[in-house]
This record gives structure tokens, sequence and C-alpha cells, in this order.
């Protein structure tokens, strides 16, 4: 059944070239009118199919495709991404070429893929190995140049990549000889198969079918066949390139020198992205066609915007080329972190690497839990310095730390749990930091361990922690023996090291800082390093990251001021949540020691486990395809903190997408939630209680 359905959809929405142009990205944009009203969609594809192929018109019905404004795009909310990508499997799709004498190939878009937004991203890295600024510009005027120059010698437009660096050695001083290759040493570099069609392509060779490649390009035979066994592709019967003929496919001059090269009673079927050089020339050359959407037609317009150009690019290459291949579709939670967390990840993490290189860092300190990502992806890109992941929390940071932060203590002990959404009792309270013993003297401040912690009776409590602050004191150290002894170990003989942290005042890394260096008085300089900061009051950790004590690889209140703007005043103060959904890690948060050195941990949210290991999938994933594609030009691994944020700063336009697919998502604003009764909040009961 799914077989005829395939091959109905391919009838009436994708093999004539025109209705396919149109009703692909109608469906993208109409993703929820597409669910709940599909009718109007089989009505639009009735009205497409009259359009093309009954009145042959080649003007758009109802998309303009110079209208793309993008000033209030959206990323795709309603789902997974990959499920744009409306292909058919492999194994089927290579079945139905079977019937065909000849197969033919396009090259790039099809067979090939480059990981950049547009074709002459790549110009912009071999400008950069020619050392040449605006290269982009000028490789791209040389090209049009030879164009017109070849035209008016010729009547034709065909040229090879040495006409092109004719004209570039003539503007720039380049010698030709060398700017050739260099340009073909990139595409070399850069360029690798598309995994769908190497698929299709292994099973069509598995049955010793004929099959050619056609392409329109300025790289001659030699250099397409050698570019094409690079990707993994050889055997092909034939390859034919623009250049070498004189004449292209778009002009349909191309395909009659392919027909001549076989008997006349042959059949042909070409696969390709473009629908005019691909799918309408061929048509009218008499040759089968099967469309082969481009993956960037469908991602681009979901991709972030405002990124620098050259990560940008290769940003968006990867991410498109990835999702809308049409080999895989993943889940919600798997593409929440290779779309808009792994980027971030990936760079923070060679961020570090970097600081930790110029300070001369004997030690890197990974925070728990955030720091379980992070160390993941920091152990498979460098081993030159040690880490750790190292236990801790906010609420360990607060009970080891108090003779140094009461103020914070009470603060996120008591305020914040009287505030928050999660009722909790003054005894489950206690219990949640270890003071469960001075339960009994609660009494004396008109007090109980039912009552439930509120405004009204917060200055209560927080008189009876301050009047029990010696006996607290008295029982944190206690467990701090055990800490100290900890910490005595991991450092070892390191005279310097680094405490990673995702953010964001910054108490967690600032707290060991002051156990190491003041308290334990260790000959060892401590560096705070975090992903973002983000504090209320903004003067609450100001001079520290004024003076450097604090530093910050995303935003802060003094650095890429206008990303910690639109965190901090969107989606009502939320957005920390969804960010930190990236480095949530499946065991609970550590609550500090027993006295015979054993861990504490609070609740376990195992509701979130299967989220969490979806989440960080994407997340290495894009770090695997990132790390390979970029494996000759290093500098792509140098993502500032400005274009790390923005995928998810795309995402958080509308919290559509969090909401529908982390609703059930449990996450402790304060301290761990409610100890006594093993509950928490979710994230869809914040965002319900603050009207989102």
């Amino acid at each position: 059944m799914k077989r005829i359905k395939d091959k109905l959809y391919y009838y009436f929405a994708e093999k004539n070239w025109g209705v396919r142009r149109e009703y692909g990205p109608y469906v993208d944009q109409h993703q929820e009118e597409h669910a709940k009203t599909p009718w109007k969609h089989w009505w639009l594809l009735i009205r497409l199919n009259w359009h093309y192929r009954i009145r042959r018109k080649e003007t758009f019905l109802i998309y303009n495709a110079a209208n793309n404004d993008t000033s209030q795009r959206l990323p795709y909310l309603e789902g997974a991404e990959s499920e744009l990508s409306i292909r058919r499997d492999a194994l089927h799709f290579a079945k139905d070429l079977l019937q065909f004498d000849v197969i033919s190939f396009d090259i790039f878009d099809t067979l090939v893929f480059r990981p950049f937004k547009k074709p002459s991203d790549i110009f912009m890295i071999v400008g950069g190995r020619l050392n040449c600024l605006d290269f982009h510009k000028i490789r791209q005027n040389a090209e049009k140049a030879a164009r017109i120059e070849k035209f008016n010698k010729t009547g034709s437009y065909e040229i090879t990549l040495e006409d092109i660096y004719a004209k570039v050695e003539r503007m720039t001083g380049i010698p030709a000889d060398i700017g050739v290759k260099t340009e073909f040493q990139t595409e070399l570099d850069f360029c690798f198969a598309n995994p769908y069609m190497k698929r299709v392509f292994k099973l069509l060779k598995e049955q010793r079918k004929r099959i050619i490649a056609v392409s329109d390009m300025y790289l001659s035979h030699d250099r397409m066949v050698k570019l094409l066994e690079h990707c993994g592709y050889s055997g092909f019967e034939k390859v034919y390139v623009s250049c070498d003929y004189g004449t292209n496919k778009r002009d349909g001059g191309l395909y009659d020198v392919v027909k001549n090269d076989f008997p006349d009673n042959y059949s042909f079927v070409h696969i390709g992205d473009n629908s005019v050089s691909d799918i309408k020339s061929a048509e009218e050359k008499e040759i089968t066609t099967e469309f082969y959407r481009n993956v960037h037609d469908i991602g681009n317009q979901y991709r972030a915007d405002g990124m620098s150009e050259l990560i940008g690019s290769f940003y968006a290459g990867i991410v498109n080329t990835h999702l809308h291949n049409g080999l895989y579709k993943y889940s919600p939670y798997y593409e929440y972190g290779f779309i808009y967390g792994g980027l971030y990840v990936l760079g923070y993490v060679n961020w570090i690497h970097q600081r930790a290189l110029a300070e001369g860092v004997e030690k890197i300190f990974f925070l728990s839990r955030d720091g379980d990502i992070y160390m993941k992806v920091y152990n498979n890109l460098f081993n030159d310095i040690p880490c750790e992941y190292f236990y801790w929390s906010r609420i360990a940071n607060l009970k080891y730390t108090i003779k140094n932060s009461r103020a914070d203590f009470l603060k996120r002990i008591v305020t914040h749990r009287a505030m928050g959404t999660l009722k909790l009792s003054i005894g489950s309270v206690l219990k949640s930091i270890s003071l469960e013993s001075l339960i009994d003297q609660l009494n004396q401040y008109d007090l109980d361990s039912d009552m439930e912690l509120n405004e009204e009776n917060k200055e209560n409590f927080e008189n009876f922690l301050i009047d029990h602050i010696d006996k607290i004191q008295n029982i944190y150290d206690e467990e701090k023996i055990q800490l100290i002894e900890k910490i005595n170990k991991t450092i070892g003989n390191a005279k310097k090291i680094a405490v990673i942290d995702v953010g964001w005042v910054g108490s967690g890394p600032l707290g060991l800082k002051y156990l190491i260096e003041t308290e334990m008085n260790m000959d060892c300089i401590v560096y705070c390093w975090l992903a973002a900061s983000r504090s209320i009051p903004g003067e609450e950790n100001i001079y520290m990251l004024t003076n450097n004590t604090l530093e910050t690889y995303i935003f802060s209140r003094n650095y890429n001021r206008n990303n910690y703007d639109v965190h901090s005043k969107t989606n009502k103060n939320i957005n920390n949540i969804p960010f930190e959904i990236f480095t949530q890690a499946c065991h609970p948060t550590f609550f500090g020691f027993f006295t015979n050195g054993d861990y504490k941990f609070g609740i376990p949210e195992v509701e979130n486990y299967a989220f969490i290991e979806e989440v960080h999938k994407g997340i290495i994933d894009f770090y695997n395809r990132y790390k390979e594609l970029s494996s000759t030009e290093p500098s792509l691994l140098n993502i500032s903190g400005y274009d790390a944020y923005l995928p998810f700063r795309f995402i958080i336009r509308d919290l559509r997408f969090i909401k529908k697919y982390f609703y059930d998502f449990y996450f402790s604003r304060n301290i761990n939630g409610d100890i006594e009764n093993q509950r928490m909040e979710s994230l869809g009961e914040i965002m319900e209680d603050i009207g989102i």
C-alpha cells in the first residue's frame, strides 16, 4: 500500500517540474494546514497539475521565488525537520530505476554535496588559502566575465576552470595555475557523497546497470572523475561535463550528446536537483526524470539568520545535508541537539581549549551535570590537557562555601523556594540541604515541619537559619572533609586549573576558586569559565566579569550584549531552561558527601533520561560531522560565541516546539525540587504558570 501511495505522490507532486517547484515549498511553509486540512493541499495539487500539465504554463501559479522576506522567519516548529524530506526509501527508489537501460545522475547537489549554504561560499575558503581579500566576489566576477567572453567568441557560455583563473590572474596577479590547483584541491577537501544517493548507486552497481553522470560544470572530465572517486563513486560508464562539449543540460545539447552515444532503442532516466536543467530540459529530450529536491532548498529557510558568513554557511550546509538527504528520519529531540545545540557545545569546547593553552592550564574540571556533554566532546577533540568530571552543584556549593556566601545561601534556600511554583514544606527544604537535625527547633520560630514555605513565613525561616548558622556550618564542615580530600587528590600537582560550567552567575566555579585559593590556600590558580552569564540584578557578578575573574564564551552583561538582552528579556525569563536541556546528564544532582566519603544525590529525573540521550546523540553527531568536514581547515573550529548562540536564539523566537516536545521535561529551578515527596517541576508547568 505504501508503494502505491509513494507512486501516486510522485506522479502528482514530483513528476512535473513546475508542480514540484511550487508544491514542495508551499507544504514546507504550511505544515499545520497540511495536517489539519489536507483537502486544501489536494486542491492545490489539482490546480498546479492543471496549470503546468494541461495548460503547459511556465510562469509561477502561487509561489513567487523572488519574494523571500526573512524578517519574520521561524524555525520548523511542527516536529522533526527531517520529516519534510519526502523521499522514497533508497531501496525502492533503486528498484524503480532498474527498468531503464541507462541511468544518468547529476553530480553536484545530487551525487555529491558541499557543506555550504550556497555553492559559491566555498570561494571564501579558496580566497583564504590564496591570501586574497574579497576573493569571493572576485571569483564570481571572473567566472561571469569568462562566460561572456566565451559566448562572444563561440556562441557558447561553457568554460573551464582555466578560463576562470585566467581572468582571476588579470584581476589579482595570482598565477592561474596556482589558483586552479587551489580551488580544485579545496573541492576535494570539502565535497562528500550524498549518503542517500551513494546507497542507491551501490544497489544499481550490484545489478550491473549502465550508469553515467551528466553535469553542467567548469571542471573537466578528468577532474570530475577524480572528484567522484574521491567521494566513493567509481565505475561510471561515462562522465559527461558541459565544458568538454561546449553545450549543456539546460539548453538540451548535452542530452543530445548522451543519447547519440547509445542505441536509439535505449531507455534513459536522469536524476537531478534542478527543476529546469535536470528535469524540464531532459523531459524535452524524451528522457524520463526523477527529481531529487535540493537539500538546501528545503533547509535554508529554517536556518538561523545573522550568523557570520563563513561559519553560518558551513553550519547550514552541515545541517541541511544531514537532515534532508533522505536516508534517515530523526526524532525532534535528536534534532534539538543537532540543529540548536551542536554548534554551541563544539564552539565552547574549542574556546575552552584555546583559553587553556593560552593560560598554561594543566587540568580542566568539567562541573556536573552540564560538564557531561562538554567533556565527551572535549575528549574526542583534544588529548593534550587532562580533564576531570567533577561532581558539583548549586546546593553543594552553597553548603561548602557558606562561610563566604551566606547571603547567596539564604537567597536560594529561602527566597527562591518561597516564590517557586513548586510548593514545599519547611521540613522538605531542611532535608534537601542535610539539616533535618534542626527540625525539632522550628517551633521556637512559630514554624513546623509540615508548614508550606511561602512569602508570609519566609522571614521567620530566614531568621531561624541565621540564628543557627554556627550549627549549620559545623554540619557542613563534617562533610567538607571528604570534599577537601577529593579536591587535593584531583588537582594533584597542578598549579593552574580551569573550572567549566554552563552559567549563569558563576557561583559554582567561584565557590571552588574560593575553597582552593582561600580556604585551602593551595598553590594553584583557578580560572572560572562559563558558557554564558546572566544575573538579576546585573550588579551581582559584574565586578567578577569586569576583572576577568569570570570569563564567558557566549555572552554576559559586558560582552555580546545583544545576545544577552535577547536571552534575558524574551519569553518571560525562562530561556535558561531550554538552553540547559542541551547539557543535562543522565544522573541526579550531586548533593554533597556523606561523612564516609560516599556521594549524596538528589531526585533522579528518570523521566528525562530518554530525552537527554537523544539530545546528546544529536550534539555528538553534529560534532562528528563538523569535525570530519572541517578536518582540512581547522580554522572552522573557531566558532565565535555570537555565532554559537544564534541557532538557539532562532528556536526561542517561538516556544511552540519546546513546549510541545519538552512539556514533560522535569527541571529544578530551586535546588532539586521536593525531596520529601520526590517531586520536581516540569517545563510545561513552569511555562503554564508564567502564561506561556
